[in-house]
């Protein structure tokens, strides 16, 4: 079942809601949820109707009953106050984006209510400049800030498939490196169903090479675009296997010609009844030791298949030594003659050679991904259907190249033994609570002993190592002076105001993925998240390169330090974390280390609400999961939950 709706989805239904609510007027407004708003209209035709936006998943009209909160948080009050009493003047899909937008006319005003469905969608209030009145959820991007008072910035365009040409879609499939149902997933910002739907009517297999297509097979697929994005007949319906939801689809599919059909007379009812149903059919209730159990289950399912899949592109590289090598030699001496890595692949992709299909990407650092075809006889690595994507390193050689793989299958296999002795204690607790007792006693909370770095921002990997981090100037200090170590790596943030992060390292080396978490910590409790972004850049040094003496002339203030030597940067981080209760404590940090090991707990997003009104959900949460209040208040009281909280605005993510 999909979990949102899709481009063609959107502008059905924004045909559908032009139809029936241009000419009407906007009622109230109410918010159900952080990512949840209803809006009341008077219809022209057909009196009053409830439209339902939910951020980044849907938009239709909806006959559920609702329940708003006696006290409208800030943007339904905004939008009563903006709105209420205006003329609907259009409505309308922002190209063949999941953006819709309704334009409202109030006086001499005039709004433009924009609704984004794709992931990390928004609900926003535009004014007749443009400008971002206010919006659901205030949020920053690397490209895009969607905050009041801000020019409102729509997502970069891309090839229409309703009105694409038949030449700029040639250029598209001749240019392409992947399949045909690749290239037009992501060159005509269609989902995959549609993509498969264009393969099928045009009679083409979706693995075919996009590039390989003949002039009389694009246009084959030009007609099967005219014919499936016309959305001339709407037939709105459920798509059912055996009674099973599958889908809902505004008109007929092909792909889903041998399935049972359930017809609606709009979109918006098919629409109404498939979210709720999936709403509905979500799981019961379990008790915090179930859901732990099943998360500590999948998490080692999940290991051992990654810990096989890289044992087996380990063999796989072996298997093609000479292939590989003679790849990684023809880079090696490219660079012997002074080229670059980016002057080395577009050498190789307009070269014309069979290597320029095989290698798909060649950073600056020599870190190359590699497909290798499947070769006649050779059992493919499992989850691949035919061949296989190595990433190897220029730098390296063959052997050295498959021993990180087998490096990392050696993680996941450490991960998943910790995994497996942590699910056999669960069970062993669930089976002694599942016995009759003879006495009914008192869970009895004892204090513990704080340690030494639970007074710095701190977690343990997912790999078993501390990694902590100061809160504030004087942490920071105190850290550099006391607990970093010449064996110990640091991580920093070339903006201020982040905390100096250690990986202290007991002299051991550390895996890759806790580096990865230790930058997710640096970024999160740094400004970036402050300022509301999503993700941000971060360095990693040895201890050694981290120091207080200045250059002559200048001064280093409290909390500050100088950095000399290469940094390795890693770009792009996300942010985000999780807090939860792991047995007689709480813990926070990265979510892949925090989440396996809490139950219960909740990821955090940046987001609207102070640390302190953040802390008083969060603990709601937990009191909603943990029988004894007194523990609970013991191991996550309000103030501890505020100490794992990055600086700035928060919400609970989902």
């Amino acid at each position: 079942m999909k979990k949102a709706m899709s481009n063609v989805d959107v502008a059905a239904v924004a045909e559908e809601l032009r139809e029936k609510l241009v000419g009407g007027f906007v009622g109230k407004a109410y918010q159900l949820a952080p990512d949840r708003v209803v809006i009341s209209f008077q219809s022209p035709g057909q009196g009053k109707l409830d439209l339902l936006i939910e951020a980044g998943r849907r938009i239709h009209l909806t006959e559920k009953p609702r329940e708003a909160p006696k006290m409208p948080p800030q943007f339904p009050t905004m939008l009563r106050s903006r709105l209420t009493g205006g003329r609907v003047a259009e409505v309308r899909q922002h190209g063949f984006d999941r953006v819709a937008e309704i334009e409202i006319e109030r006086g001499d005003d005039s709004y433009v209510l924009i609704a984004e469905i794709f992931p990390k969608g928004n609900v926003l209030l535009l004014d007749d400049y443009g400008r971002i009145v206010l919006p659901l959820r205030p949020l920053a991007f690397r490209d895009r800030r969607l905050l009041a008072g801000e020019k409102y910035q729509y997502r970069e365009a891309q090839l229409d498939p309703r009105t694409v040409s038949r030449n700029d879609l040639a250029f598209l499939l001749a240019a392409s490196e992947s399949d045909l149902v690749r290239t037009l997933v992501r060159g005509l910002n269609m989902g995959g169903t549609y993509a498969e739907e264009v393969c099928l009517r045009a009679g083409l297999e979706k693995t075919t090479p996009a590039h390989s297509l003949s002039g009389e097979e694009i246009d084959r697929v030009h007609r099967a675009l005219g014919e499936i994005f016309g959305l001339v007949q709407i037939e709105p319906h459920f798509v059912l296997d055996h009674g099973n939801l599958v889908d809902v689809v505004p008109a007929p599919l092909e792909v889903y010609g041998d399935l049972e059909r359930r017809d609606f007379e709009s979109f918006s009812r098919a629409l109404d009844e498939y979210f709720s149903s999936e709403e509905e059919m979500g799981p019961k209730p379990k008790t915090s030791l179930e859901r732990r159990r099943e998360m500590q289950e999948r998490s080692i399912r999940e290991f051992r298949d990654k810990e096989r899949k890289f044992a087996a592109l380990g063999e796989k590289i072996y298997e093609r030594y000479g292939e590989v090598d003679s790849i990684l030699s023809a880079i090696s001496g490219a660079l012997d003659k002074g080229y670059t890595y980016s002057e080395i692949l577009a050498k190789i992709k307009t070269s014309g050679l069979p290597i320029a299909d095989k290698i798909l990407s060649l950073d600056y650092q020599g870190e190359l991904c590699l497909r290798l075809d499947e070769a006649p006889g050779e059992a493919g690595v499992e989850g691949d259907s035919g061949g296989a994507e190595l990433e190897l390193n220029a730098n390296l050689t063959v052997p050295q190249n498959a021993q990180r793989y087998y490096d990392r299958a050696k993680e996941q296999a450490k991960k998943r033994e910790g995994a497996e002795k942590a699910l056999e204690e669960t069970i062993r607790i669930i089976g002694r609570r599942a016995a009759p007792e003879k006495i009914k006693t008192r869970k009895v909370t004892r204090r513990r002993k704080p340690r030494w770095y639970e007074r710095f921002r701190w977690f343990e990997s997912s790999d078993g190592f501390l990694v902590i981090g100061g809160r504030d100037a004087s942490g920071n200090e105190e850290i550099y002076s006391k607990y970093l170590e010449k064996r110990d790596l640091a991580l920093h943030t070339d903006v201020p105001g982040a905390p100096l992060t250690v990986v202290k390292t007991m002299g051991e080396e550390v895996p890759e993925s806790t580096l990865r978490e230790a930058a997710e910590f640096a970024v999160s409790y740094s400004s970036i998240w402050k300022a509301g972004l999503f993700e941000g850049d971060c360095y990693l040094v040895n201890a050694e390169q981290v120091t207080k003496t200045p250059e002559p002339g200048e001064f280093i203030k409290k909390g500050a330090f100088v950095i000399r030597g290469e940094r390795r940067y890693y770009r792009d981080v996300p942010v985000g974390i999780a807090i939860g209760i792991a047995e007689d404590r709480l813990i926070g940090g990265p979510v892949s280390a925090t989440k396996p090991r809490a139950d219960p707990v909740v990821e955090i997003e940046p987001g609207e609400l102070s640390p302190e009104d953040l802390a008083k959900r969060i603990y709601r949460t937990f009191a909603e999961r943990e029988e004894d209040r007194r523990h609970l208040k013991a191991v996550a009281s309000i103030d501890r939950i505020v100490s794992f909280l990055p600086p700035g605005g928060s919400r609970v993510k989902g």
